[in-house]
């Protein structure tokens, strides 16, 4: 048997027996055999050739990494106990700012594998209230007021929504790469004060039988417990994409959708329980059928124009002195195609260019003050050059076409 051979057995070895350890409820023993597995799949990575072995591997590496430090936060200590979020627990509000339930809320009589399911929501998924407001986004005026007429106002003036006026239960927001759709969605949750989650495919799968189900149904229980709730879904299509479309598509990935349908179809819910689904995408085109009907609203989030970019360039450059020579709606005019992403990266890279030109010896470790001269508008023309825009114009016409089709 080669040695490359040998690395693999012992892998998959280290990893079955820390499964093993996993289910006796053996951490530590867990913890030490998934990165000893990890470690010997990324030897045998650096000599292996086969690009489709290549993949799988990489995959089960990520897996057992994942395992590794959901139990090194138990192993630390540091791992949120589970806790109720039931009418006889009260949300309070810390001294940063952040929401989070009073943790003199008593613990519900649940099972331990409940329990264990709580702690892995509450270790991945962030429900602290964004430090993001309007005023970060710029630009957009249609599209935030779209969202407060979806997001905001449903749990700020709930009984303006009676009758047949129902607020939206599910939002979807597509773009190109770049254009804030995450800010938006963070503005949003701020601005109404509700409880903000934000999950991600790696935050919902789990490589074990059945988890990655009770994860989505663990996640909307206890947003629907601190309604009013706004649950983030980043990269939505990651989740749920046209089911069947690969032949590796499992059975796993059938029921984790089938499970986020039900939930986004709101069958468990009531009126009183206030939960939006916020989703945010790339690409509209790859989602099922199925889950786009559950997306009620569907907002474009396009490339900012001449306004927006002058504004970006603005808010990128801020605190910095900049030579008299630099004129933003030149730089705005010379951008057209870029994202508000992609500006932010050509700030960044010209306000670095002064900094370059010290002599970074003479600088480190001694407490005289560093004199910078400003950022000038060649080292913003040099950046340009440097940082091209992600989007093509191909990709625009497909959004706009695809949102023209479905979108607002």
């Amino acid at each position: 048997m080669s040695s490359n051979n040998k690395l693999f057995t012992y892998a998959m070895d280290a990893a079955q027996q820390a499964v093993n350890f996993d289910r006796q409820g053996m951490v530590e023993e867990a913890f030490e055999k998934y990165m000893r597995a990890a470690e010997s799949l990324l030897e045998f990575l650096k000599f292996n050739k086969n690009k489709k072995l290549q993949k799988i591997v990489e995959s089960r590496m990520e897996e057992y990494l994942a395992r590794a430090a959901y139990l090194k936060k138990k192993i630390t200590g540091k791992t949120v106990k589970a806790i109720s979020s039931s009418a006889s627990g009260t949300k309070k509000v810390s001294q940063d700012g952040k929401s989070k339930v009073s943790e003199n809320a008593q613990e519900e009589d649940v099972d331990e594998d409940t329990k264990r399911l709580r702690e892995m929501i509450q270790d991945t998924v962030i429900t602290d209230k964004p430090n993001v407001t309007w005023s970060d986004v710029a630009g957009l005026d249609r599209v935030k007021q779209t969202l407060r007429e979806s997001i905001v106002l449903p749990v700020l003036q709930p009984q303006i929504f009676k009758g047949a006026r129902k607020p939206w239960t599910g939002v979807l927001l597509f773009g190109p790469p770049g254009t804030g759709k995450t800010l938006m969605a963070k503005a949003a949750a701020n601005e109404c004060t509700a409880t903000f989650y934000s999950a991600d495919s790696a935050s919902l799968v789990s490589k074990w039988l059945g988890e990655s189900e009770k994860l989505i149904k663990t996640l909307f229980e206890l947003a629907r417990k601190t309604s009013p709730s706004l649950i983030f879904i980043d990269e939505v299509d990651s989740l749920t994409s046209v089911r069947g479309a690969t032949s590796s598509e499992g059975g796993g990935e059938r029921r984790l959708k089938t499970q986020l349908m039900q939930e986004m179809s709101g069958m468990k819910s009531t009126e009183k329980e206030r939960l939006l689904v916020l989703g945010a995408t790339n690409r509209p085109w790859d989602l099922d059928p199925a889950f786009l009907r559950r997306f009620e609203k569907k907002i474009y989030i396009p490339l900012p124009d001449l306004v927006s970019r002058t504004e970006i360039f603005k808010i990128h450059t801020k605190g910095v002195e900049l030579g008299s020579d630099v004129d933003y709606g030149e730089l705005a005019r010379l951008t057209v195609g870029y994202s508000g992403a992609d500006i932010s990266l050509v700030c960044r890279e010209a306000i670095m260019v002064p900094l370059r030109e010290l002599d970074v010896g003479s600088v480190i470790g001694k407490d005289s003050p560093v004199n910078l001269r400003p950022v000038n508008r060649k080292d913003f023309l040099d950046a340009l050059e440097i940082q091209k825009p992600v989007s093509t114009p191909e990709d625009i016409k497909q959004f706009k076409k695809w949102s023209n089709e479905f979108g607002v």
